[in-house]
């Protein structure tokens, strides 16, 4: 948005690790207005207008956001997991409640504001069957469907046919691994990675990587999909598109462990595969210890890491690697460049938790 017209964006799934960097993001810009959206009230930004909500709940959608009458644009990256996280991504009720979720939002927002202008929805390799097995390599936008049931299927089919006649449009972003800062997120690979160096170094051991064999990743920043999030709602060639984004670089898990260490100050040992799911809830006490030494906000390790079974699946560990390579090609030919390091961005962004004591220095 630019010269005197303000735009107003409604961040829903705003405590998670990409609705909490577009928050932030879009907080900091001229002209906008900032409203977030998620079922518990956030850990920052106490100023920021909020609701909470169950998006499950028709009836609570349309009571808590009937009010809303000049929203501009819709950022959803809010998301229903299963106990069970990775098992739970291929089963049909899952598919099922994440698309009544966005059902309920968009019906009840398109009602009440005229000025709707985009919709930017988040997806990920879950699209090309990445949580399955391995993909055809670069996956491209235009791939065909893998087996469901799939969520985003349902949600892209779901938002594509109600859009039909209205003057609002959408665009997909599929990242890869995203990589941000939020509390309470089972797809957290930060935290996991935070509170595991920490804990290592307070038992007195070198950081091991606990994962399978080498295998080249990618990986994509919450801040470079926040500014991915601001070019899809301003850029009228990114209407009705689906983009793959990434930070434009590949890495290693094995390299980067060593550069991990240094940050903790603490030794680096060979990798030792072990189920992170298994072994870290035994470790509650140690981290309870660590909160108390180093002065810590008081969140628990359950807070902090709901699930590990993100991590073993992430890492490698009990599995085959399988490799997952996306094409940027498609985005960057439409006039998005942006770019990070992403070794230097992970490193970053446990940098920046230590600096807000969600972990230690």
């Amino acid at each position: 948005m630019n010269g005197l017209s303000k735009g107003k964006i409604l961040v829903v799934g705003g405590r998670g690790i990409v609705g909490r960097s577009v928050i932030e993001y879009f907080s900091e810009l001229p002209f906008w207005d900032v409203v977030g959206v998620s079922r518990n009230k956030p850990e920052f930004n106490e100023k920021l207008d909020w609701i909470n909500i169950d998006l499950k709940d028709l009836a609570s959608c349309e009571a808590k956001l009937s009010h809303l009458n000049d929203i501009t644009h819709i950022f959803y990256s809010a998301v229903f997991e299963k106990p069970n996280l990775t098992r739970g991504w291929s089963e049909a009720d899952h598919a099922l409640i994440n698309l009544q979720m966005l059902r309920n939002l968009v019906t009840v927002v398109d009602k009440t504001s005229s000025k709707l202008q985009h919709i930017t929805i988040m997806q990920g390799t879950k699209a090309y069957g990445g949580h399955l097995g391995p993909f055809k390599m670069p996956a491209r936008e235009t791939d065909p469907r893998s087996m469901g049931p799939n969520f985003y299927y349902d949600q892209m089919d779901w938002l594509a046919d109600h859009q039909k006649g209205k003057s609002w449009h959408w665009t997909i972003l599929r990242p890869q691994l995203v990589c941000g800062i939020a509390v309470g997120s089972p797809l957290n690979i930060m935290a996991a990675i935070g509170t595991f160096a920490a804990i290592s170094r307070e038992s007195g051991i070198p950081l091991r990587f606990p994962g399978g064999p080498e295998r080249v990743g990618e990986a994509t920043d919450a801040r470079l999909i926040a500014k991915g999030v601001e070019w899809a709602g301003n850029t009228q060639l990114a209407r009705n598109q689906v983009y793959n984004i990434t930070n434009g670089d590949v890495y290693i898990w094995h390299h980067l462990w060593p550069r991990i260490a240094d940050l903790f100050s603490m030794d680096s040992a060979p990798a030792q595969p072990m189920s992170l799911d298994r072994i870290m809830p035994e470790n509650k006490k140690v981290w309870d210890t660590i909160v108390n030494k180093f002065e810590l906000q008081g969140y628990s390790l359950d807070a902090l890491v709901p699930s590990w079974r993100f991590a073993d699946f992430l890492f490698g560990y009990g599995q085959r690697p399988n490799p997952h390579h996306m094409s940027n090609i498609k985005i960057r030919q439409h006039g998005f460049h942006e770019c990070i390091d992403t070794e230097e961005s992970m490193l970053d962004l446990l940098i920046q938790m230590q600096t807000e004591k969600i972990i230690p220095k």
